[in-house]
């Protein structure tokens, strides 16, 4: 399906995915039950939301709904149609800790996975409800990991690969595939405590990564990946001002423009109302 433009906010579509308890809770710890869920939100944070369609999936179902379509565009303004945008994640857990230490063995929930997502899907699989410590979460790690079998509507770009990209900058034609298979992790200075029914969110602004990179040298039907970065000067500057390529440039921005939280007003929107780490 081609998108002429992108979903302001984009559910996250999981293909399986089962979370488990990876250890029993420490000194009786109270436990409150939490669901987790993920989107992609591909418009800037400046922009105004609609209001979004009622829908009830079930009891342990969470809400899902598409918004109208807005521009995205890169450093340089040209505008960019994304036809594909899928990654696959595994071995997603929380922490109590902003850094990495002695918290990482204490691994509270963590979803198995692996995880192949949809970005630009209308269609979300929720992932199931369980029950977590009530503590304070001010970190979470997901690892990338490279596909290994492909889920049915899944580009064949994508085996192999973490992340695979395709469409349109200005003109021309590009795909991006990304073989990373490290921890991309999001963590703040803020903590929140998940709440009785809560619902844990992480979202990654797409729009606001392609915003701080500039494409405008990407040529037409341009293969970015591992073997072929693109490599250039000043391309995003805003996300990291040592990198000299697309490739760590769009690897860098998924940590940056990326946030988890507590979805507290269920809007599938981390904004004022919501509990962040950031």
């Amino acid at each position: 399906m081609k998108y002429k433009n992108c979903l302001k906010n984009l559910t996250i579509t999981i293909a399986t995915g089962t979370l488990v308890t990876a250890c029993s809770p420490k000194n009786n710890q109270a436990q409150v039950t939490s669901s987790f869920k993920m989107t992609g939100s591909s418009a800037a944070a400046t922009v105004a939301k609609n209001e979004r369609p009622q829908s009830i999936w079930g009891l342990l179902l969470n809400k899902a709904y598409a918004l109208i379509p807005s521009s995205l565009q890169d450093s340089s303004g040209l505008p960019i149609t994304l036809n594909q945008a899928w990654t696959v994640v595994k071995e997603i857990e929380f922490k109590s800790e902003e850094s990495a230490g002695a918290e990482d063995s204490e691994v509270e929930v963590e979803f198995q996975g692996p995880y192949v997502v949809d970005l630009l899907s209308t269609t979300p699989m929720v992932l199931d409800t369980q029950q977590i410590s009530e503590k304070a979460i001010k970190r979470i790690k997901m690892k990338l990991h490279k596909a290994e079998s492909l889920p049915a509507g899944a580009p064949a770009g994508l085996i192999n690969n973490s992340i695979f990209l395709s469409g349109v900058v200005g003109s021309n034609n590009f795909t991006f595939q990304l073989d990373d298979s490290t921890e991309l992790q999001i963590a703040g200075p803020n903590s929140f405590q998940p709440s009785a029914n809560s619902e844990l969110l992480v979202e990654i602004q797409l729009a606001n990564i392609f915003k701080q990179i500039n494409m405008s040298t990407v040529t037409n039907n341009e293969v970015i990946s591992s073997a072929h970065r693109h490599s250039g000067s000043n391309l995003c500057n805003g996300i990291d001002p040592s990198a000299n390529d697309i490739y760590t440039c769009v690897r860098k921005g998924l940590e940056k423009h990326a946030n988890f939280g507590q979805d507290n007003d269920g809007d599938d929107d981390l904004d004022s109302n919501d509990s962040k780490v950031e």
